[in-house]
């Protein structure tokens, strides 16, 4: 009894600070409209870095990734680890130009790039796909989760989602999405670390539970198994990486609310340092839930049975607050950025080109709280039904991921991309992706072997590059004036001359940046020794 009303207190405690600390923020931010959709250029870098976990992980991550883990094993991580590549990229090519060139939004990138017709096809796809995959998607599965653990009717956590969430990011912008998220990826993490500790004390800890269960923490599959081909897998950053790092507005707009450039750099490093330890928060206890409740019937309850099996009475409402703090994190990261992609690419442009930063900061607030509202009514819509949440939100990146990375890549790369065969990439990969799916993986012989969304995506990413390459070479080339400001150059690799002096030594961005990829490729090779030359080589 007295468990449950502290797991109550603290629940809802954390509910409490965190809303407080939200409007707290918005108070703290500078007016106008950079004030609201870009926090003031204030944020330091270990805001941002928190920030873009705790926007990135939902119950996709808790309830999804536990639950493929525990039907499949550790080559999940993949999803995790893999990012030290694609946050490179966003590193050291994308980052500089979005913030040198004081960049609000992605799709404003591709006027500036291209022209006005890729802007508002991102923008309008972007909508659709955060509205549908990312709110109303994840406010169902979280719904399911809490429900799974806890018995809180789905119905209600919808609603209180929605309101909580509301509560500060209509009325703080990214000021307080930002800070709130911070407090929430600290809560996250503790929350995943307890689960994680209590169940790997009853496997006797990570070594051993490898020693009984090496076939779990395979990373190389062939390249026909239907879920995790190798190939697919290994080049799943050129693609889904790619446009979910390094185009993404809602994981790209903390960075450009950045005080320096320095902070918004450490703090993608910080994110890829995370990057790094989140298997073992998410990972790894689907591999101790397949140890200790063998058979589920769903993998997906994986981390429910944990949970309710493994976490000590009055420790549950941190963990309760754990899963509170992914999804809050996420829906309001994305209600964030709907309302900025709206307002700066859809409305300014189309309809009010002479706003007032006033009435800007209106429409942001206003757009906001009309997004939550659709995808507050199309998550209850979902709930009457059985949908394959997490199978879903994979596949709506695996639709969208190729042309928009390519698109992005080339042109930033290439000088000699042009507005003709990204305004062509944008129309065609869409229903090209649907072709590839539908037609060609299922009727080719060739290609039925290795039907799976990861080598269907790469399929249409290197046919996107192919093209765009080609019909560029045929079609007009952008002006050399507005080429030269954008396209990378050795410039972006250092800090502006202001910054550099102060930030040397140990608070250089490429000495914490080689540390990651030490410690993430170090890790690779571990895990492929383990498989192929550890316990199961030794048992064949």
């Amino acid at each position: 009894m007295f468990g449950s009303l502290l797991n109550k207190i603290l629940f809802a405690a954390y509910l409490i600070i965190n809303v407080l600390i939200g409007l707290w923020a918005a108070r703290k931010t500078t007016g106008g409209a950079r004030g609201y959709f870009l926090a003031g250029d204030s944020l330091p870098w270990y805001a941002i870095g928190g920030s873009i976990i705790a926007a990135n992980i939902s119950t996709e991550h808790f309830i999804g990734m536990v639950g493929a883990a525990y039907a499949t094993g550790f080559v999940v991580a993949q999803w995790e680890w893999g990012n030290w590549f694609t946050l490179s990229v966003l590193l050291w090519i994308f980052l500089p130009y979005y913030l040198r060139g004081g960049v609000y939004t992605m799709p404003e990138f591709l006027e500036r790039r291209y022209n006005r017709i890729c802007r508002y096809i991102f923008a309008v796809a972007s909508l659709v796909l955060w509205i549908v995959a990312q709110m109303a998607v994840v406010m169902l599965a979280g719904a399911k989760a809490l429900e799974g653990m806890f018995g809180i009717s789905p119905v209600y956590t919808i609603f209180g989602l929605a309101i909580l969430a509301g509560s500060y990011t209509i009325y703080g912008g990214l000021a307080s999405v930002a800070w709130t998220d911070f407090l929430q990826f600290l809560v996250l993490m503790i929350g995943g670390t307890i689960v994680a500790v209590a169940g790997l004390m009853r496997t006797g800890g990570i070594m051993a539970l490898m020693h009984l269960e090496p076939q779990k923490f395979k990373i190389i599959y062939p390249n026909t198994d239907p879920t995790y081909p190798w190939f697919g897998v290994f080049t799943l950053f050129l693609s889904i990486g790619i446009w979910y790092n390094c185009t993404n507005q809602f994981i790209v707009q903390r960075c450009l609310g950045a005080r320096t450039e320095w902070d918004a750099r450490m703090g993608v490093i910080f994110a890829g340092f995370m990057k790094i330890l989140l298997p073992f928060l998410v990972v790894v206890p689907g591999i101790v839930a397949f140890k200790l409740f063998p058979g589920l019937p769903d993998p997906d309850l994986a981390y429910p049975r944990m949970v309710r099996a493994l976490v000590p009475a009055g420790m549950a409402g941190i963990v309760m607050a754990g899963i509170a703090s992914a999804l809050l994190s996420h829906l309001a990261s994305v209600v964030n950025s709907s309302s900025t992609v709206f307002t700066i690419d859809l409305y300014q442009p189309l309809l009010r080109p002479r706003s007032t930063d006033h009435h800007l900061v209106k429409v942001g607030r206003w757009s906001s709280f009309i997004i939550l509202l659709i995808a507050l009514a199309l998550s209850l819509w979902l709930a009457r039904g059985k949908y394959g949440v997490f199978l879903l939100i994979q596949d709506v990146g695996a639709w969208v991921a190729a042309p928009i990375s390519v698109v992005f890549l080339l042109g930033v790369l290439w000088r000699r991309a042009t507005a003709a065969a990204a305004t062509f990439i944008l129309f065609f990969g869409f229903p090209y992706t649907a072709l590839v799916q539908y037609v060609l993986f299922r009727y080719v012989p060739l290609l039925r072997p290795y039907d799976n969304f990861l080598n269907r995506t790469f399929l249409v990413w290197i046919t996107c590059l192919i093209l765009m390459v080609v019909i560029s070479l045929f079609t007009e080339p952008s002006p050399a004036e507005v080429v030269d400001k954008i396209v990378w150059s050795k410039s972006f690799l250092r800090l502006p001359l202001v910054e550099r002096a102060r930030n040397s030594g140990l608070r250089s961005p490429l000495f914490w940046w080689s540390m990651l990829v030490c410690l993430a490729l170090a890790l690779y090779a571990y895990m492929i020794w383990f498989q192929f030359w550890g316990p199961l080589f030794q048992h064949t």
